[in-house]
């Protein structure tokens, strides 16, 4: 017990911390682009394209707990997708708003593991979710590079390169593990209890459930690109609402939206504040964009709203909540 407290308060103390740096982050870059928020705020903005703007976001996140549904209806065919709606919202908000160490996918392995579903294998659906969602992201960023590559600055052929490796290093890390690699070449990795060799045992897992439906692996892939086309056309609007005569064009966005949102998976307090609007800024200059970062905190407002609703839902279901948050700190080790 003293020493789950101990740690408990070690996380407490870690993650108060890397709140502040988050909003140190966000002051600094704050502070750099005052006069760019004076201007801002001296004329009207178009509330219209904010609403649509978040309207399209909301259907980007909702797509994505589809997604999810369809990659654990492969290891329990009885998970519903009402369930899979429910603890994405919630998810997503413990991943964005609430302190502390119990994140959004500890509570989705929670409630699959009381539907008895291996932990190896509610944890594969998740790894393999993130991946897909990384391929699809910079999938979309590799194809807007391709299209706009004799046309673009050297500045601009940086973040091409940039999108294709992170592309191509993410599809050999999915074709690594599908073939197990890993233990093949190192076949003493997935021996005794340590960390690595809980790491091993649950790619190995992700390999044998999922390479045998390739189809729902395909069509994952198909629906994080969807999703994060969403995501860049609401970073786009975000934008023109902000600044009407924007020269940056949504295939720029393209390249500066997916690069900028990769940023969120960063372990930073209330997905990555600060350290996004920070690399938004400098990205966007490198497109000519008016201001990344401010663009990038419109995008926030709508990722905070989303995780409103998941309050909501958390509200509404609180004691179930509770139960499996508390199920996922003792799981937390493991």
């Amino acid at each position: 017990m003293e020493k789950n407290a101990s740690a408990r308060k070690l996380g407490g103390l870690i993650h108060a911390g890397l709140a502040l740096v988050a909003c140190g982050l966000l002051a600094w870059v704050l502070s750099k682009n005052a006069d760019a928020i004076h201007k801002v705020y001296d004329r009207p903005l178009d509330w219209n394209l904010f609403a649509i703007a978040g309207l399209i976001y909301m259907i980007g996140v909702v797509s994505t707990f589809v997604r999810w549904y369809f990659l654990v209806k492969v290891v329990d065919p009885r998970f519903t997708l009402r369930a899979a709606i429910l603890l994405g919202f919630i998810g997503n908000l413990f991943n964005l708003l609430i302190p502390g160490a119990v994140g959004g996918d500890l509570i989705k392995a929670a409630y699959l593991s009381r539907m008895h579903v291996k932990r190896t294998q509610a944890i594969a659906s998740m790894v393999i979710d993130r991946i897909l969602g990384l391929l699809g992201l910079f999938l979309l960023a590799s194809v807007a590079g391709a299209f706009i590559w004799s046309a673009a600055s050297p500045e601009i052929h940086k973040l091409i390169v940039a999108a294709w490796v992170i592309n191509l290093a993410t599809l050999l890390l999915l074709v690594a593990i599908f073939s197990q690699v890993f233990t093949r070449i190192f076949p003493g990795l997935g021996r005794g209890h340590g960390k690595v060799s809980l790491i091993v045992d649950e790619l190995k897992e992700m390999s044998s459930t999922y390479r045998r439906r390739l189809d729902v692996v395909g069509l994952g892939w198909l629906m994080a690109a969807g999703n994060h086309t969403l995501n860049v056309l609401a970073f786009f609007l975000v934008g023109k609402m902000l600044f009407p005569s924007m020269p940056t064009t949504l295939t720029q966005h393209f390249l500066l939206a997916p690069l900028t949102l990769f940023t969120i998976a960063v372990p930073l307090p209330f997905g990555a504040l600060g350290l996004s609007e920070s690399v938004a800024d400098v990205l966007g200059k490198m497109v000519n964009h008016p201001s990344g970062m401010l663009a990038m905190l419109g995008v926030r407002v709508l990722m905070y709203g989303g995780a409103l609703v998941g309050l909501v839902v958390y509200l509404t279901r609180i004691r179930e909540v509770r139960a499996l948050a508390e199920a996922a700190r003792h799981s937390e080790p493991e």
